[in-house]
């Protein structure tokens, strides 16, 4: 049998532990979203309408802004698995 944090809470003892948590990471990966579409928007913009020596800049803004967004996601879905694991860990150790 798997558990996963998919399956929501059947009973009073089974609710989910750091609700708090769960909302920063929403809000985390909403920023991370947002970060990406702004720094990748000035790297197109320097690259289009700027001087022709700023639009390596501007491609180099625009991989960055993405790589960025990749390790920040990267780092908020690490946080999950430990929550997961956590929880995974408290209901086997409540069925044992």
């Amino acid at each position: 049998m798997v558990l996963t944090s998919i399956r929501r809470a059947e009973s009073a003892g089974d609710e989910e532990k750091y609700p708090a948590l769960r909302i920063v990471l929403i809000i985390w990966k909403v920023l991370v979203v947002v970060q990406v579409l702004v720094v990748f928007s000035i790297g197109a913009w320097a690259t289009v309408k700027g001087p022709r020596n700023e639009a390596g800049i501007g491609v180099l803004l625009m991989l960055a802004s993405v790589l960025a967004a990749l390790v920040q996601w990267a780092l908020a879905e690490l946080v999950q698995v430990v929550m997961d694991i956590e929880e995974n860990t408290r209901r086997t150790a409540e069925k044992g």
